[in-house]
């Protein structure tokens, strides 16, 4: 498959030198990041009228994430004409047994803000508030989500506000949540992850709206047993196919994906594990960091508007090395028939910029080695009399980032010629006797379409 992102081919040292010239990005200071952010003429009214309704002082809340980050919230939630605005506090005058963490609906009468609401939140911090339209899309529904003070209790609260009265149509634990259209079906969805601490599983849920209140359309078990999820993303599985891309955590430095999608309007997951020789299972989608590997999520890497799935394996070389030791290849992966397949094999490097998807006739006869005193990356052959050892004989090719501020390091790499650049470096490469004379040899269309610029 050809890779669709464009670099730009500069030759020569002409090409490095030009680039001399060119600026990076440069970050800014930022103050008074503790300070309270001062209240607008309309907010001032509305926390006049919370305090008017409490009849104390209280304390703002502010979402810690999500679009809403003020602790006030103007939408319009009910069928009526206007804003209304929603207000989280800390009551200091609660009862023993009432939650202090509060929600206050305010509505506008005669142009005076007034209380017309009070609702006691499950939680002691304000994780997000968002706004959906589910099902039939006759009403917007108030999505909540809390945490507890050590944060590994979380709660999702679906609200709806008719009448000056707010109801819960749902309230449950939950990792992560998303609203979309998963199935394809011109509404959106509530989707949901919700582990189980005591039995180390994972279900995901999908819900819609209908006249009966919110109704579970579909449930499926995850495969990330036992772990934190720590991120999720939508985008396209497959031209036609939406989907949810769940990452999580096992450990120190180990994760996974998990990717939702719906069949015939039914939540499904791949099969992610597989029986090695020993009859152990083994995880398709594993990744892990280190030294020499970051973090890495699911992403468009070949262009095509669909995402594809990373899992790592070891280089030829690194098989046998610590885990702290190993530079791995990253597997690509794809969806097909309920399982994953293999689309690319390649070198990623979030630190050097740069990706080289490899052609089927390198892997695993093609290895890396790091370089990090001239930020570079080796490609070599590999077999088992040589093993990881750059000489005349193994070595392929070198790609190099450069700052391009660096005048020394353009300056030294002369007889490099440059494949690729972003806001702050240029990336360029070195064919060297072996890898121009061997059958291993790219040529400068394959090497222009399977390098990428991260």
């Amino acid at each position: 498959m050809t890779v669709k992102r464009p670099i730009r081919l500069l030759h020569g040292a002409a090409a490095l030198t030009a680039a001399i010239s060119l600026c990076g990005c440069s970050g800014g200071s930022v103050e008074n990041l503790l300070t309270a952010p001062k209240l607008t003429q309309e907010q001032s009214e509305i926390y006049q009228a919370l305090i008017n309704s409490t009849g104390s002082s209280v304390n703002l809340k502010y979402p810690r994430g999500g679009e809403f980050r003020s602790a006030f919230v103007l939408q319009d939630i009910d069928d009526e004409p206007g804003e209304e605005a929603l207000v989280f506090y800390e009551s200091q005058s609660v009862q023993s047994g009432e939650s202090a963490l509060r929600m206050k609906v305010l509505d506008q009468y005669d142009g005076e803000w007034q209380a017309v609401y009070d609702l006691a939140c499950v939680g002691s911090e304000v994780d997000s508030i968002s706004f959906a339209k589910l099902g039939n899309g006759k009403s917007t529904e108030v999505i909540v989500c809390f945490s507890m003070l050590n944060q590994t209790e979380r709660t999702l609260s679906v609200l709806n506000y008719s009448g000056g009265i707010i109801s819960e149509l749902y309230s449950g634990s939950y990792a992560c949540m998303e609203v979309l259209d998963l199935n394809s079906d011109g509404q959106d969805e509530l989707v949901t992850v919700v582990p189980d601490k005591t039995t180390q599983t994972a279900m995901a849920m999908m819900f819609t709206k209908t006249d009966a209140g919110l109704v579970k359309l579909s449930e499926t078990p995850l495969g990330g047993s036992g772990a934190d999820f720590v991120s999720v993303t939508k985008g396209q599985l497959s031209e036609d196919t939406t989907a949810l891309f769940v990452d999580y955590s096992w450990g120190i430095g180990q994760y996974g994906t998990d990717v939702l999608y719906c069949k015939g309007g039914r939540l499904m997951t791949p099969v992610n594990s597989f029986a090695g020789e020993d009859g152990a299972r083994t995880n398709v989608i594993s990744r892990f960091t280190n030294d020499y590997m970051t973090d890495i999520r699911s992403a468009d890497i070949d262009g095509d508007g669909c995402l594809e799935i990373p899992s790592m394996v070891p280089l030829p070389g690194y098989e046998t090395l610590t885990r702290s030791e190993q530079l791995c290849a990253v597997v690509w992966y794809s969806v097909r028939n309920n399982r994953y397949e293999q689309e690319y094999y390649s070198y990623y490097s979030s630190k050097y910029n740069f990706a080289l998807l490899f052609p089927s006739r390198w892997q695993g006869v093609v290895t890396a080695v790091v370089n990090s005193q001239e930020n570079e990356i080796i490609f070599i052959s590999y077999s088992g009399e040589t093993g990881l050892e750059v000489n005349d004989s193994t070595e392929l090719m070198r790609i190099r980032t450069i700052d391009k501020d660096d005048t020394e390091a353009l300056v030294n790499s002369k007889d490099y010629h440059m494949i690729g650049e972003n806001e702050e470096n240029i990336i360029c490469c070195k064919e060297t006797t072996g890898y121009l004379t061997g059958k291993l040899a790219l040529t400068e269309s394959e090497l222009r379409d399977s390098f990428i610029v991260l």
